[in-house]
């Protein structure tokens, strides 16, 4: 009798910590839904100075609310893409970046990531920080749909000198380095998540 209810007490045991466990988990957290003009006034386009290209609030591939965002990049330059400034930067509990992106062309290209916190050396002559104190980071971009992921989880800076901060991101952006003529995709529902192994 006593052994049974050692193992009772025990199986109660572990079924509380794991209910306290999966009360734990955070939702989804939409960092750019692309669903204001306010949101775009805010992205910042970055491509050796030119930050003429089109930035378009569309309603085609769009994966979360009425509105996705259409880039077409530029033909010039090496490394066009989007810096985000304003948003909700406590990323703290997440451990993956999302991003839904559609690749109208025919090519595979890499999407790109870099991860600026508060220590990441952020100047008004170095916009972006440093590039060996912020977090660097390269997915595959595939013809049609993706869903890019980019690890956040323990991720360190560039000279892996410390973690990034996630508790305290200020900035982030996503471009591409090499590319096909009139190169456009679609991105939509950037948010940070917390992955089932949490």
């Amino acid at each position: 009798m006593k052994r049974v209810l050692l193992f009772v007490a025990a199986a109660a045991m572990i079924f509380a910590a794991g209910t306290a466990q999966a009360a734990k988990k955070l939702p989804p957290k939409v960092i750019v839904g692309f669903e204001t003009d306010q949101e775009f006034k805010d992205i910042y386009k970055e491509n050796n100075g030119n930050r003429d290209y089109p930035v378009v609030k569309v309603t085609e591939n769009v994966t979360q609310g009425k509105f996705a965002c259409k880039l077409t990049f530029p033909n010039d330059g090496d490394w066009p893409g989007l810096h985000f400034v304003k948003f909700d930067g406590n990323w703290e509990g997440y451990d993956v970046l999302k991003v839904d992106v559609f690749n109208p062309s025919t090519e595979i290209v890499a999407l790109n990531m870099s991860l600026c916190d508060k220590d990441s050396g952020i100047t008004k002559e170095a916009y972006f920080g440093e590039y060996n104190k912020r977090y660097n980071a390269s997915a595959i971009l595939k013809p049609g749909k993706n869903t890019v992921e980019f690890e956040l989880g323990g991720v360190t800076v560039e000279d892996k000198s410390r973690q990034i901060k996630l508790s305290d991101v200020k900035r982030f952006a996503l471009f591409v380095s090499s590319r096909p003529k009139d190169f456009t995709i679609f991105l939509d529902n950037v948010r940070v998540e917390q992955s089932e192994e949490q």
